[in-house]
């Protein structure tokens, strides 16, 4: 394999960045520390329990890359804890988004893991992702479910009409899932609607321990 050269644990968090991997590492007890090929994972433990924490880049092609080479090396559940830009002014910014569903363009990315004319449905775990919005509701976090429009182009997203929100990977990271018959979710931080941004690192600092300890506990 191109990063991973041994066996992981079964729960993975993934993220964009190399920083905000940093951050969420922080919280756990590091055990290895891999960087190869621009990847950044860590390897350890949170209270007692083993969990991976991998970045995926930007894009499909390079999250179909290490999701690949994690599931063929041990994972079996994957949260995409990431971020995404709100396409519906309801959904504030800084605000939870938990995608349902997944649309994109028919010769996306996406397309060559299908090849055929078929769109197949682009969903999420639905136990994990239903758990993980009522224990952000929990913990008094405001959280919103909808769909995802998956870009393969940040600055040609102008013409998105029909979905809640917008990403780059969530879709590929749902169609693995169901092909190789593990579980996914994504939470996204909304960091941007119409050009205005935030600083998203400070929610991770915030939330971090939060979401790791609902991922470690789900079963």
């Amino acid at each position: 394999m191109l990063v991973l050269e041994r066996k992981v644990p079964e729960k993975c968090v993934i993220v964009e960045e190399p920083e905000v991997a940093e951050i969420i590492s922080s919280f756990i007890n590091v055990k290895e520390e891999i960087r190869k090929r621009g990847f950044l994972i860590f390897i350890g433990e949170r209270k007692g329990k083993e969990i991976v924490i991998s970045t995926h880049g930007v894009g499909g092609p390079s999250t179909s890359l290490i999701i690949n080479e994690l599931v063929g090396n041990g994972v079996k559940l994957i949260l995409r804890y990431g971020t995404a830009g709100s396409l519906n002014e309801k959904i504030k910014v800084g605000s939870y988004f938990i995608p349902i569903g997944v649309t994109h363009h028919d010769k996306s990315s996406l397309y060559q893991i299908i090849r055929e004319d078929i769109m197949p449905a682009l969903s999420p775990d639905l136990e994990l992702a239903y758990k993980l919005y009522y224990f952000l509701k929990s913990q008094g976090l405001e959280v919103n479910y909808g769909t995802l429009f998956q870009s393969d182009d940040f600055y040609s997203e102008s013409h998105l009409k029909f979905d809640d929100a917008v990403d780059m990977e969530s879709g590929t990271i749902f169609l693995l899932s169901k092909l190789h018959g593990i579980r996914s979710a994504s939470l996204l931080i909304i960091a941007n609607y119409k050009g205005k941004w935030i600083n998203y690192e400070e929610i991770y600092r915030r939330d971090s321990e939060k979401v790791l300890d609902f991922l470690i506990n789900f079963v």
